[in-house]
């Protein structure tokens, strides 16, 4: 079957974000501060950012999606498919409603952003998206972005710390060539990520950042534009061709532990 022209896409709108504080009352379940893009222009921008236009093969890995107004958007730029990956009870009725409504093309699995399960998902055990194929690190995945709404909270940075770990080992999702990553983030958990040497901002985080890929600040709309409404930022995360460190990561650990009694050096002095 031929996939459906952007030109030719539509998909019912979610529910009015004026419910969304009645319905999704789950967001700060199990200590995860559940932060989900609500507005449609900063999901269409959002969207938009990634250019599907200029990749028309490409697909899109999202974790923690919430209801999916972000996943929606990127269906309606064009992505080929979209596999969301959020198993939180209170998004599961948007989320299916979308992947009826798109005929397949999203499809979401009730697994654990937490728990790596892009091996599962791209594996034979749900071949997600079938035709995904291994590419040369020199250049960037062209079939393939994985894009999130990161928690707000210990267990969001970590998530994020190990894709940043698995990029420089070229584990996981990464397996698959340098996947380039959209994540929209906390200000100060992006603050963090970005801060330069010798700023009070500078953490363990901060130098896992800099060794392992290059970050562009895409957006920052307002915590109005978010539900919960908190003031997140889209960075743009693409893993350098060849990593500023090239340990094993226990090894990268115990190091950032003893870096931390000195921060006002450059990663490479």
């Amino acid at each position: 079957m031929m996939r459906s022209s952007p030109l030719f896409r539509s998909l019912s709108p979610l529910i009015s974000t004026d419910l969304w504080p009645t319905v999704y009352k789950g967001s700060r379940a199990r200590g995860q501060i559940r932060v989900s893009v609500m507005s449609v222009d900063t999901a269409n921008l959002a969207a938009a950012a990634m250019k599907f236009k200029d990749h028309p093969t490409r697909s899109v890995l999202e974790i923690f999606p919430g209801p999916g107004q972000w996943t929606r958007s990127m269906y309606l730029a064009g992505a080929k498919k979209i596999v969301t990956v959020e198993n939180s009870d209170a998004y599961q009725s948007s989320l299916k409603k979308l992947e009826e409504e798109s005929k397949g093309v999203i499809k979401n699995y009730n697994l654990s952003p937490l728990a790596d399960p892009f091996e599962d998902l791209l594996g034979p055990k749900f071949n997600a998206i079938p035709d995904l194929k291994m590419q040369e690190w020199d250049n960037i995945q062209s079939e393939v972005v994985l894009v999130g709404t990161i928690p707000n909270s210990t267990l969001g940075e970590k998530c994020l710390h190990e894709f940043l770990a698995a990029s420089i080992e070229k584990m996981g999702i990464f397996q698959y060539g340098r996947v380039e990553m959209y994540m929209f983030l906390y200000k100060d958990a992006a603050k963090r990520l970005l801060a330069p040497p010798g700023t009070p901002a500078r953490n363990r985080i901060s130098v896992l950042a800099e060794a392992a890929a290059d970050m562009t600040q895409i957006m920052r709309p307002g915590a109005m534009h978010f539900h919960l409404p908190y003031d997140y930022e889209l960075l743009r995360i693409v893993p350098h061709k060849v990593p500023k460190l090239s340990v094993s990561m226990e090894v990268l650990d115990f190091c950032l532990r003893s870096l931390f009694t000195n921060k006002s050096n450059p990663l490479n002095k």
